[in-house]
C-alpha cells in the first residue's frame, strides 16, 4: 500500500525539522487521535496509536533509518493490526520555501499480512485520509507555534 501528501507550512524549516525529528513531539495529540511515544533509545521507539473514531489500538516499532537534518527523515516501521503483521518504510522531505515557509513531501509504502492483506484497497483510502489529517493537524499545530513565537 503507497501513500504520499505534501503540505506547505508557515514554518521555518528548523521548527518542523525540531517536531518530526523527535517521535514524541510529532505524536502529540491531536483531533485525528491519540499517539503514545515509548523512547527506546535515540532512533527507536514504541508507538501505539489509536485514530479516532476508530475503537483499534496499532502498536507499532519504529526505527529512525535517515536524519539527514533539517531536510529528510526516514524510518522502518513493524507491528501488528488487528492480529496482522504490518512493515514499511516512510519518509519526510522538508523543502525551505521562505523564512517561514516549508514543504513538507511525504511517502510511507506498508505491506499488511494476515487477513487484513486482501483489504490494502480497502483500507488505502482511510489511511490516506487520516494521513492527510494528522499532516493537517501539525500544519495547524506548527504555523500556531511559529505565530506565537517571539520575532
Amino acid at each position: 500500500m503507497h501513500l504520499a501528501g505534501e503540505s506547505e507550512m508557515a514554518a521555518a524549516r528548523e521548527r518542523v525539522w525540531a517536531t518530526l525529528s523527535h517521535p514524541e513531539r510529532a505524536g502529540a495529540s491531536s483531533g485525528q487521535g491519540s499517539a503514545e511515544v515509548e523512547r527506546i533509545d535515540d532512533r527507536h521507539f514504541r508507538v501505539a496509536v489509536s485514530p479516532a473514531g476508530v475503537p483499534v489500538q496499532v502498536v507499532l516499532e519504529v526505527e529512525l533509518t535517515e536524519l539527514t537534518e533539517p531536510s529528510r527523515i526516514a524510518a522502518y516501521l513493524s507491528g501488528v493490526v488487528m492480529g496482522g503483521p504490518i512493515t514499511g518504510t516512510g519518509s519526510v522531505d522538508l523543502v525551505e520555501l521562505g523564512a517561514k515557509l516549508t514543504k513538507a513531501t511525504w511517502v510511507a509504502d506498508a505491506t499488511l499480512g494476515g487477513l487484513l492483506a486482501g483489504f490494502d484497497g480497502m483500507l488505502a483510502g482511510p489511511l490516506q485520509q487520516a494521513a492527510d489529517g494528522a499532516f493537517a493537524a501539525l500544519k495547524e499545530r506548527l504555523e500556531a507555534e511559529e505565530a506565537d513565537a517571539p520575532a
